[in-house]
């Protein structure tokens, strides 16, 4: 990005939120309830952190995008960065209006936060549809690491250390709300099948990166008709072609079926579980790995390629039948690799057999950090089988 583009978001993004601009309308009353859309479209962006500065080029291209936004369809986002919290909507016919100020300081991670954003925009928007996307920092679905968000807090003087949402909490806030067509995590590791098979009964599709996602993630102009339409293809599709862009090399997507994940934690489970009985540890040297966070440990590898070098090739075309129902599109950008700043591997080896989706391999590496552990707890553990292994 040149200075005078980066010069051109820093302005437009003080602009929004000094509400000062000719297309920002004063706040308008929020308790008057409106009539039933087509769609509600919620952007919860979690930026009370290091992302705070990535901020304005995804509110830009937002606004910038806002004509593609049916007149049948809400299209609201929730803010939390440095600043005091704010809501704001987006239309075609009446332009960008800030919707809601609070006038204090939010932790945008807590569950009871989250669930009172949500369901205030559901009630005062409602609709026949709901889409939402998940904007912040995320890790997957390991515990302690960051799952999903991370909220610094720093109006907060009784929080010395950001807050972070785990899965399964995340699961039960959503849970309490109209189910969405689609969850879309525009935030790194989230298209894992442990979170999947989690969040299976709160969405119809999820979509996401199984690795980083570039610093400035979607790219927001080009996918507001498909979030807008509930598109899922449409906003894989869109954000793919925003990369490679310098100096992001590229960019890996999938979108999930989650009523399909049933009968591929089944198929899995038959197939997998018996490679690792007593305990048994194979040799990971040609999985692909996705994350190398600590130590150089792989924690998540991809979940297609684990299979195809574990199974016999009946066994692998019975359960590839099962995974592509459940994972009917993955992209990979031309150059086979990803923006990566916490890992050491950044390439997809073997592309004929890349599958968007992470999975964890448990191993006797892992027990140092509670991983092991951890994994016994998540939902796709217990579906699979995994207690027989001994693992």
């Amino acid at each position: 990005m040149n200075r005078f583009s980066l010069y051109l978001i820093i302005l437009l993004y003080s602009i929004l939120l000094s509400g000062c601009h000719d297309d920002i309308e004063p706040p308008i009353d929020p308790t008057p309830p409106q009539t039933e859309a087509e769609r509600t479209v919620i952007v919860y962006m979690a930026a009370d952190n290091s992302l705070n500065g990535a901020v304005g080029q995804d509110m830009a291209e937002m606004i910038r995008g806002k004509d593609q936004i049916p007149e049948n369809v809400n299209f609201l986002i929730y803010l939390d960065d440095r600043k005091l919290p704010a809501i704001y909507e987006l239309s075609a016919k009446r332009g960008t209006q800030l919707w809601k100020q609070y006038d204090e300081e939010h932790c945008s991670t807590d569950s009871t936060t989250m669930l009172s954003i949500l369901r205030e925009i559901e009630q005062a928007f409602p609709a026949r549809h709901y889409g939402l996307s998940l904007w912040s920092h995320a890790t997957g679905w390991a515990p302690r690491r960051n799952t999903f968000g991370k909220d610094e807090n720093r109006g907060n003087a009784s929080t010395d250390k950001p807050d972070e949402m785990e899965i399964p909490v995340l699961r039960d806030v959503l849970a309490r709300l109209p189910k969405f067509d689609y969850i879309f995590f525009d935030a790194c590791f989230m298209q894992s099948i442990e979170v999947a098979y989690e969040l299976r009964d709160v969405t119809d599709w999820m979509i996401g990166s199984p690795a980083e996602i570039p610093g400035p993630g979607a790219p927001y102009d080009k996918i507001m008709n498909a979030l807008c339409q509930g598109d899922v293809e449409g906003i894989v599709r869109g954000y793919d072609s925003a990369y490679p862009d310098y100096p992001y090399t590229g960019v890996l997507l999938s979108c999930i079926d989650c009523s399909k994940l049933e009968l591929l934690a089944e198929t899995t489970g038959h197939l997998l579980t018996p490679f690792f009985t007593e305990h048994t540890e194979p040799s990971v040297s040609g999985f692909q790995p996705y994350s190398t966070y600590i130590h150089k440990y792989t924690y998540c590898f991809d979940m297609r390629t684990t299979m195809r070098r574990l199974l016999s090739d009946e066994d692998y075309a019975a359960w590839m039948e099962a995974f592509n129902e459940a994972v009917p599109l993955r992209t990979l950008s031309d150059t086979h690799t990803w923006y990566a700043n916490t890992s050491s591997v950044s390439r997809v080896y073997d592309p004929e057999c890349y599958g968007g989706v992470s999975m964890f391999v448990p191993l006797s590496a892992y027990n140092a950090y509670g991983w092991n552990e951890d994994f016994q707890n998540t939902s796709w553990y217990k579906a699979t089988g995994w207690q027989a292994t001994g693992w």
